[in-house]
């Protein structure tokens, strides 16, 4: 077994560690990969932001509840962009057609849509996943544990049947799908109120909650960003920072040894109580500031609720340390937000 670390292993929580170690110990599992982003996850599992490989067993709840969870963008190409976005006018618009897009909403946690931009495209990006279809195949991997391994969590390969793996190919499928109706249906909120003329945009979707069983073994990914052929896949940097979007260099020597993934977010500089900590050191204009930039989010009281305020740029890691890290990747673009939705539910 090995790990690989592209990220300073100093820099990681010593709970994470420890989490991650009881995984290093496990005889099956072959390769480790632990990227910027990693953190300690609560549930009892690896660390978020590692992927690993097995070649006879698989590991069918590391991925936790939202299995299928990713980040999709819909690029819109600047000459088809007609005005900039109103907040003003069309925020309040916006959010609640959102919230309405599906029967079972964004979720809450770090997922969002948001609206950003760079030089060339206007960028529709959403991060969500499975919902409830998640959550059923997530029991249904319990009661195979308990009555094929109990007291363990790993399965023997073999009860990947054929229906087993289209159940969950389906489940995948599903959270694509409700990926691509949140950013078309945003695309054509635009259209109606006069911001984007028809025409031809992009889709890019990408997973990093999933199995991935091949036929040399599975490759689990406890959010880390599957990389799939010459394909781009959205890192999003922070909520005041916009997003990374990037594709693997398919011919780089680290790409294999990163099990074909990467970070899926830049990885938290502070913890959430440290952030909360860092805000109320800020000078008064420089709380301001973000105010004046974000005002959409602010809440009655006219502040940000502490959600918001832990996703905001100085909680993160910089653009310059994730490509370091990961030299496998290829920078396409960088967005900067317009307008951010989530919701602070369940």
């Amino acid at each position: 077994m090995q790990t690989v670390y592209f990220t300073d292993r100093s820099g990681v929580e010593q709970n994470a560690l420890q989490s991650l170690l009881y995984y290093e110990e496990q005889e099956p599992i072959g390769q480790i990969a632990v990227f910027p982003d990693i953190h300690y996850c609560a549930e009892r599992s690896i660390p978020v932001g590692v992927a690993f490989h097995t070649t006879d067993i698989f590991y069918p709840l590391v991925t936790g509840k939202d299995l299928g969870c990713g980040v999709a963008y819909l690029r819109i190409p600047r000459q088809d962009v007609l005005r900039p976005f109103d907040k003003a006018r069309h925020y309040r618009a916006l959010e609640r057609e959102v919230h309405g897009m599906t029967d079972e909403g964004l979720g809450g946690g770090n997922h969002f849509l948001s609206l950003e931009t760079s030089d060339e495209y206007l960028y529709i990006i959403v991060h969500t996943g499975s919902r409830n279809l998640g959550i059923y195949l997530y029991q249904e991997n319990c009661r195979l544990l308990q009555h094929h391994n109990p007291g363990n969590e790993w399965l023997p390969l073999e009860l990947a049947t054929p229906d087993y793996l289209k159940e969950y190919g389906r489940v995948l499928a599903y959270a694509a799908s409700r990926r691509q109706e949140f950013v078309y249906k945003t695309y054509n909120f635009l259209r109606r109120n006069g911001y984007v003329q028809a025409g031809t945009p992009v889709l890019a979707d990408s997973c990093h909650n999933l199995l991935e069983f091949k036929e040399e073994g599975v490759i689990h990914r406890k959010g880390s960003t599957q990389l799939v052929g010459d394909g781009e896949v959205v890192i999003p940097l922070s909520m005041s920072r916009g997003s990374l979007i990037v594709k693997p260099n398919r011919w780089h020597p680290s790409l294999a040894p990163a099990l074909w993934s990467c970070a899926h977010g830049a990885g938290r500089r502070y913890s959430r109580t440290d952030t909360l900590k860092y805000w109320h050191s800020l000078k008064k204009a420089e709380k301001e500031a973000y105010r004046q930039r974000f005002s959409e989010l602010l809440n009655r009281q006219g502040d940000f609720e502490s959600s918001i305020l832990q996703e905001f740029d100085f909680a993160y890691k910089d653009t310059a340390a994730l490509l370091d890290t990961q030299p496998y990747l290829i920078r396409c673009d960088e967005t900067r937000p317009l307008v951010t939705v989530k919701f602070t539910g369940v």
